[in-house]
């Protein structure tokens, strides 16, 4: 007598967990939020990375065993000014990089009145003759430097704060693109949920609103590159 194939009844358990969570609905929204409360459970790090930039602790949050989609908000688009903050990024580096070279010049040629400055104001001395000049200048080379590190710092700022969205959403580890050449935008929408929540305390019934995010480069290589959707922000649902 012939055996059964026993691959057929072999089913993992991570799987028929997927199919539990994901009753009640189809959809992106459902595929990508079914994906996320899996890898959340299990702790999968490596796939939540590639998907979010906010975490479903099971710890803390709890692990979400079924859930149904309540709505899905109409797609929000914002342009992305990737391109030219990037240019004014550099920009900015560079005069930051040429100021410093004058002040080094001025630094060097004044060295000796400078460290006697620099310890006389450790004493709270009043500094004179010639010394008092170079401390004058010294104080507007120091001056300027500051405003240099903050402007610096703001534009490197507002370059940063959505990149980390951009590479999870565009960024293909087999073919790099260098998102900081291109402009685009951002589409939000955000899902609200139904969901059965189990923690140490049971199981009760949460309500969460999603919102997902994704990027499109504008004319790489003379076409669109439109990426992934990525879960960027969670709250609890009034």
């Amino acid at each position: 007598m012939s055996r059964p194939n026993s691959k057929w009844f072999l089913v993992p358990a991570l799987v028929l967990a997927v199919v539990a969570v994901a009753c009640g609905g189809g959809g992106e929204e459902k595929t990508l939020l079914t994906k996320y409360f899996m890898a959340s459970k299990v702790s999968d790090n490596m796939t939540l990375s590639n998907i979010a930039t906010v975490a479903f602790d099971p710890k803390s949050d709890g692990q979400v065993m079924s859930f149904s989609i309540v709505s899905v908000s109409e797609d929000k688009a914002t342009p992305l000014t990737i391109k030219q903050d990037a240019e004014v990024l550099k920009a900015a580096v560079d005069e930051e990089k040429a100021f410093t070279e004058k002040k080094k010049a001025f630094q060097d040629a004044n060295s000796e009145a400078i460290d006697r400055i620099i310890k006389a104001e450790g004493r709270n001395l009043t500094v004179k003759g010639k010394d008092a000049d170079v401390q004058k200048e010294w104080n507007k080379w120091r001056e300027q430097t500051a405003e240099y590190a903050k402007k610096v710092s703001e534009v490197r700022k507002k370059v940063s704060q959505d990149q980390p969205i951009i590479e999870i959403s565009c960024q293909d580890q087999r073919n790099p693109i260098d998102t900081t050449a291109y402009d685009g935008e951002l589409v939000s929408k955000d899902v609200t949920i139904d969901g059965q929540v189990k923690t140490d305390a049971g199981t009760s019934a949460k309500k969460y609103v999603f919102t997902l995010q994704r990027v499109t480069l504008k004319n790489v290589n003379g076409k669109d590159v439109v990426g992934r959707w990525v879960i960027t922000d969670r709250k609890d649902a009034q």
